[in-house]
């Protein structure tokens, strides 16, 4: 620029003339940056600004662990993402969805179904999927395709007190529950794969029941001690105790648990299911229940290991 300055004072031109060159030169000159800049964002987007989504997550940590490999995946396929983590349960969760407060977040599809919308789901993968897709419809929230991976609730006991109660199955439970302590997530009371569950489909009454926590180390522990006879722990945790039986689920209580994710119509796309799904294919639960491990056992945290996760499966 500077040199062309200098010929245009050669040639003689005015300086009203030189000024109004001057402009458009720099005018050209901003517009090649701003150009410039552009593409620089486009490529650290990966190629296309797509918009902004926020994913929000469940209060415990394989949901977390989720909804980070689902957030990091769209994020690295040009979405601007930000996270809106530890919720609550279904709940809380799927109403902030409903809302608009969040754009999308993983979830269990038989425990939303039975949740939400008071539905059953069975242990058909796909046909739990596709009542919960109806069901879900009229609240403008789109499912997508199941993952592999199930983690479903799981009742426990001691092998000791299992043996010296002569139980092995939900409904040898419901034969000496009466005089006995449940204990699990605080919202199992009102929820059918758990104590509602227990009792309209066993006939299970527990003599009390004690709100512990959604993860497990403290129901783990309070099972372990003898403060509770039965523990309710997911069966993809990696703090289910040594010397612990779980329980046969003989009528089939616990239906397809596998993860989705729910995505709020207003910002659904056709590219957007493709990804969610790709992803979710990935997810078998023995890449789960390690994932929760590094987070439980190994103090990793869920940003990390859902990064590990992705470039482990080339998702990333």
């Amino acid at each position: 620029m500077f040199r062309r300055k200098q010929r245009l004072r050669r040639s003689g031109l005015s300086l009203g003339a030189m000024v109004v060159a001057f402009a458009l030169i720099v005018a050209a000159c901003s517009s090649d940056d701003s150009s410039s800049t552009d593409d620089t964002s486009s490529t650290s987007s990966g190629g296309s600004d797509k918009g902004s989504l926020t994913v929000g997550s469940k209060d415990f940590p394989g949901a977390q662990i989720l909804g980070q490999i689902y957030g990091q995946a769209l994020e690295a396929d040009g979405y601007d993402i930000s996270y809106s983590e530890n919720l609550g349960g279904t709940e809380i969760i799927y109403p902030a969805l409903t809302s608009g407060e969040i754009d999308l977040y993983p979830e269990f599809q038989g425990t939303v179904l039975a949740t939400s919308f008071d539905g059953t789901p069975t242990s058909d993968v796909e046909e739990t999927n596709a009542a919960l897709a109806e069901a879900a419809k009229a609240d403008g929230v789109v499912v997508t395709e199941a993952a592999p991976a199930v983690d479903v609730n799981g009742f426990y006991m001691t092998e000791e007190r299992a043996e010296e109660l002569g139980v092995e199955t939900l409904s040898d439970l419901a034969e000496v529950s009466s005089d006995l302590t449940l204990g699990g997530p605080p919202e199992c009371e009102e929820r059918e794969p758990c104590l509602l569950g227990l009792q309209s489909v066993y006939g299970i009454e527990f003599a009390s029941v004690e709100k512990l926590d959604v993860g497990g180390p403290i129901t783990a522990q309070n099972l372990t001690d003898g403060v509770i006879d039965v523990g309710v722990l997911f069966t993809g945790s990696s703090v289910i105790p040594d010397g612990v039986v779980l329980l046969e689920d003989d009528k089939g209580l616990q239906g397809a648990d596998n993860p989705v994710v729910l995505v709020r119509e207003e910002v659904d796309t056709d590219e957007l299911n493709t990804l969610l799904n790709e992803v979710s294919a990935a997810i078998t639960t023995e890449e789960y229940n390690q994932m929760n491990a590094e987070v439980t056992e190994e103090q990793k945290e869920p940003t990390e290991v859902a990064t590990s996760f992705l470039e482990r499966a080339g998702l990333v």
